[in-house]
């Protein structure tokens, strides 16, 4: 509808009026009324009453938007004061024409797509990563259950991906950032080990609570820092509303809900309170093993200064859930053992708008909140040896012999007798996070033109004051040194941003404008790294040829968008977290007390700093045509991504000298073997053996010294990640007669990663020379000590999706076929400038190329990878071409070659780089919701419901499995809710 004043005025002018039920033609209180073109929005007070001043003559568009009701668009045409509009709003439920229960595309610059809750409840999400099946080509999560692991959002990548997409991608409930960076990942002690685990688990997240899930998939406006791969932005429930009782029932996981919201008065404003629990368990023949959610949530909002034309808008929420894994119960489990974790968050949220009306400000935000989530893992594990067992907690460096818990409980080395026992483990995080946001809108229309001018600042910490890792009984702890995560200190970051967006109409054409710059410092106090800084300039532009015409094309527009953003670290990368090395300096047996006894040589490995490590970050590029084909509704996105200085662990290697005695150097002692006391000292590594009986003097034992290369790890930046994407949303026109609409949508993905860092390299820690003394060559591989440097992955889903939607009878039925077409993953091994990195060979025993050097990836061939050049520890400035020497050796030296030989590192199946093509594999959702007047709705979903169990084929190895519980889709399952307003 267009809303048009004719009386030409200059100046200032203002719009006016009330927000209306359509049906009913009452009020709509609570009612958002938005200008887009300006950002300034107003709350309809009880009357429905809106009012905004201080306008430039123009035509605006209007949004109006309430939980109760569907949204709606007008446009007004403003010339003179407005003081009466009349602005219609219609009961959001299945009597309407337009539902939608798929992820709409937002009509705006940056590509984006919106999951309301009418899809969310049609689909029955019990956690919110299951939204993202509705994306173009997206895929029913096949997690069945929450007892499966953590649930992570997957934008514009895939887990295990270099540069790790997951752990990229911003997710936002409510405006409060949940940052990855302070989750720890040291499930191996003294390696560098995988980012992945510290991507956010969305599991705590109430899904009943969630009103709607925006999926940023575009180049992200620069309020969004912090992120590579995309921004999730979570928003819950809010406003006045009757009790909503919610109840879903599916084989695995039951959850109940209720919320309710309550106009206070007139100028008290508006209370949402929620709860929520969910109970999810692992196996129904054994439903002991469980995640439980139990998550509240309450919500305020109120508007002030009203009466002066500067209203101020007010949003608080606080959201707490209490919940975790927990099998302790579970009688299939060994007895006595366990896992449970808690999984408690705390969680915080303020936004102050303020309309201030001013020539320089048009209005004003501040904005805020906090995460805390408080997560305990538990572990109670059955342990039984047949001999001693040495545990070693030496954090310095030096000798140590072992002694028992009963000698000295504080022992550096604890000799555990033989036996049966249970060790309880713990570790304990406690992640604090939380950013405050002061921003600034200018609007202003000059000309013909909208100008809107943000400027704003951000503060973000990440903090976690979590104990770490540690064991109920130090009697029985196995080798194990305590580290606290809160003596890290916390990472902040601040940052500055500016971004001006234009629109301008152009007749029936329309060009929009988006740029911005953000610029960002990261303090890490108590790390090397220190501060950093950087910029992130990002642009988007949309030009709209036109809209809404009476053509077969009826509406045309063309969107661009390129950008960089940057990802902070996380703490494994910032802190030198300690590891050590031990290593056996001397096991004589049985000590005359009947004790065995073992010393141990320990020495403390510190992560090394990397002046030269850069922040890693991403190139986005899109492009994308959205047309109107009479009625058919089309969309194709194509974007590339290349993260840049991605974050790669390598190890440094050093020689460390230390001291072994064997047995050996009892040889000629003198001193009965019954009657030996042993002593080692600390410093020396001397063994010195005395009789417990006094006689005779004391023995000190001849040793070896040995010296052996020690790697310590270093984060670097490593090489690029390239991702492609062809992405499509077509959505046909309704056939009328039997009121259904299909959609069509899929994407094509193509990931590649190839890694050119020369790192060094051992192929096996403990390996030794032929004498038995430490091996003494580092190997230096081009893309590090493996077959493959390199990975490419290729996949094409389709998805076809029939709604029927019935509004006389309230009903809507949807039969969506999920299909994917290509699946190819492959290793890659590749050097510089696209060379190939190995060497074919004959056989899995052959170490020399064969005569037929063919193709790796169209042949079943076993490939040798050698080393660039490799030095000796003898002389590690002096680097050595390998292949040169290699073979040089094998003629000349066949010591050597057999030694150099250990650093071949080859392919351990003959198909191992042949690509892996799956063959097409498919599945069918069906979901029914269906409205019982205004008071009730009740939806059934059925998962696979043809329940499907095809073979799939790979190519790689020639064989062919059933798709069942394979994880590409999910096994059949159903699920029923119910939903009461009263």
């Amino acid at each position: 509808m267009l809303v048009t004043a004719t009386s030409a005025v200059s100046g200032q002018l203002s719009f006016s009026g009330k927000v209306l039920n359509k049906r009913m033609d009452k009020p709509v209180a609570g009612a958002m009324v938005k200008i887009i073109e300006s950002d300034i929005e107003m709350t309809a007070d009880e009357k429905g009453a809106f009012k905004f001043i201080g306008l430039q003559p123009g035509t605006y568009t209007i949004q109006i938007t309430h939980r109760d009701f569907a949204n709606a668009v007008e446009q007004v045409n403003l010339t003179r004061n407005i003081t009466d509009a009349t602005l219609y709003l219609r009961e959001d439920n299945l009597t309407l024409d337009d539902i939608q229960v798929n992820a709409r595309l937002n009509d705006r610059p940056v590509t984006s797509f919106t999951m309301d809750r009418k899809a969310l409840d049609h689909m029955q999400v019990l956690s919110v990563t299951d939204a993202q099946a509705l994306l173009p080509g997206g895929k029913t999560n096949p997690d069945l259950k929450l007892t499966d692991g953590a649930q992570r959002f997957s934008v514009n990548g895939m887990l295990n991906e270099n540069g790790n997409a997951l752990f990229g991608v911003g997710v936002e409930v409510d405006g409060v950032r949940l940052s990855p960076n302070a989750n720890p990942d040291r499930s191996t002690e003294g390696t560098v080990s995988s980012l992945n685990r510290t991507a956010p688990d969305l599991r705590s997240i109430a899904s009943s609570n969630v009103e709607s899930v925006e999926v940023i998939t575009g180049v992200a406006s620069v309020e969004y820092g912090d992120i590579t791969n995309g921004v999730v932005k979570i928003n819950s429930r809010k406003g006045a509303s009757p009790y909503i009782l919610e109840a879903i029932t599916k084989p695995n996981t039951k959850q109940l809900a209720i919320s309710k919201g309550w106009r206070l008065g007139e100028k008290a404003g508006v209370l949402n309170v929620s709860g929520e629990h969910t109970r999810s368990v692992s196996n129904l023949a054994s439903p002991y093993t469980a995640y439980e959610r139990n998550g509240v949530s309450l919500n305020y909002g109120n508007e002030f200064n009203r009466a002066r034309q500067k209203p101020i808008l007010l949003d608080l929420g606080l959201t707490g859930n209490i919940g975790g894994m927990n099998s302790r119960t579970d009688p299939d489990q060994f007895v006595g053992t366990y896992q449970k974790q808690k999984d408690n968050v705390l969680r915080g949220n303020m936004r102050l708008r303020w309309y201030l009306r001013r020539s320089w400000i048009t209005n004003l935000e501040f904005s805020g909140g906090f995460n805390y989530n408080d997560r305990l893992y538990e572990s109670n594990e059955n342990k039984s040896f047949s001999a001693s067992t040495a545990a070693i907690h030496s954090m310095e460096p030096g000798y140590f012999a072992g002694q028992t818990y009963d000698e000295n409980p504080d022992a550096a080395v604890i000799l555990i007798p033989p036996g049966y026992w249970y060790q309880k483990r713990f570790e304990d995080n406690k992640v604090l996070s939380y950013n405050l946001r002061l921003k600034g809108n200018w609007f202003k229309k000059i000309g013909a033109a909208f100008n809107n001018v943000l400027l704003g600042g951000e503060y973000a910490s990440n903090d976690n004051n979590g104990r770490g890792v540690y064991y109920e009984d130090m009697r029985y702890a196995p080798t194990w040194r305590p580290y606290s995560y809160k003596d890290e200190a916390a990472q902040k970051n601040m940052a500055l941003y500016l971004e001006d967006r234009i629109t301008l109409p152009l007749g029936i054409s329309r060009l929009q404008l988006i740029g911005g710059l953000r610029s960002d410092v990261t303090s890490i106090r108590g790390s090397e790294y220190g501060s950093v800084s950087g910029l992130s300039p990002r642009f988007n532009g949309q030009y709209s040829f036109w809209e809404k015409q009476d053509r077969f094309v009826r509406s045309f527009s063309l969107r661009y968008g390129w950008g960089r953003s940057a990802k902070l670290p996380s703490f494994d990368v910032l802190y030198p977290t300690p590891a050590y090395i031990d290593l056996l300096a001397f096991a004589p047996g049985t000590t005359a007390t009947g004790q065995t006894y073992y010393a141990y040589f320990t020495y403390p490995r510190t992560r090394l700093f990397n002046p030269d490590l850069r922040w890693q970050y991403n190139i986005q590029n899109e492009l994308a045509v959205n047309l109107d084909l009479a009625g058919t509704r089309v969309t194709v996105i194509a974007s590339r991504n290349k993260t840049k200085n991605t974050y790669e662990g390598v190890d440094v290697y050093n020689p460390l000298n230390y001291k072994i005695t064997d047995q050996s150097a009892l040889a000629g002692s003198q001193i009965p073997e019954e009657n030996r006391v042993y002593a080692i000292d600390q410093q020396t590594g001397i063994v010195t053996v005395t009789d417990k009986t006094g006689a005779g003097s004391p023995e000190v034992l001849t040793y070896k010294a040995y010296t052996r290369l020690i790697g310590s790890s270093k984060y670097v930046n490593g090489s690029p990640a390239v991702r492609d994407q062809l992405a499509w949303v077509i959505d046909f026109k309704q056939i009328r007669p039997v009121r259904t609409g299909i959609r069509l949508d899929g994407n094509y993905y193509v990931y590649k990663s190839n890694d050119l860092l020369v790192q060094q390299n051992i192929p096996n820690s403990t390996l030794n020379m032929a004498d038995g003394t430490p091996f003494k060559y580092i190997g230096f591989y081009t893309g590090g000590a493996s077959a493959a440097n390199g990975e490419q992955s290729k996949t094409l889903n389709l998805n076809v999706t029939s709604t029927t939607h019935i509004p006389r009878l309230r009903l809507i039925f949807s039969l969506r076929l999920e299909s994917t077409l290509y699946n190819l993953s492959g290793r890659l091994s590749t050097g510089a400038n696209g060379v190939g990195r190995g060497v074919i060979i004959d056989s899995r025993d052959a170490f020399l190329p064969s005569a037929d050097q063919g193709n790796i990836y169209t042949a079943n061939k076993f490939l040798a990878v050698y080393p660039d050049y490799y030095v000796n520890r003898e002389d590690m400035s002096v680097r050595i071409p390998f292949a040169q020497k290699y073979l040089w050796a094998r003629e000349n030296d066949p010591a050597l070659f057999n030694e150099l030989s250990k650093l071949v590192i080859k392919s351990p199946t003959d198909y191992y780089f042949t690509p892996s093509r799956l063959s097409a594999y498919f599945m069918g959702n069906i979901r029914i919701t269906k409205e019982i007047g205004d008071r009730a709705s009740i939806t059934f979903n059925g998962t696979n419901f043809l329940n499907n169990l095809q073979m799939v084929r790979s190519s790689a190895a020639g064989t062919a499995s059933t798709i069942y519980d394979t994880g590409y889709i999910p096994n059949f399952y159903y699920g029923l809710s119910l939903r009461l307003k009263f």
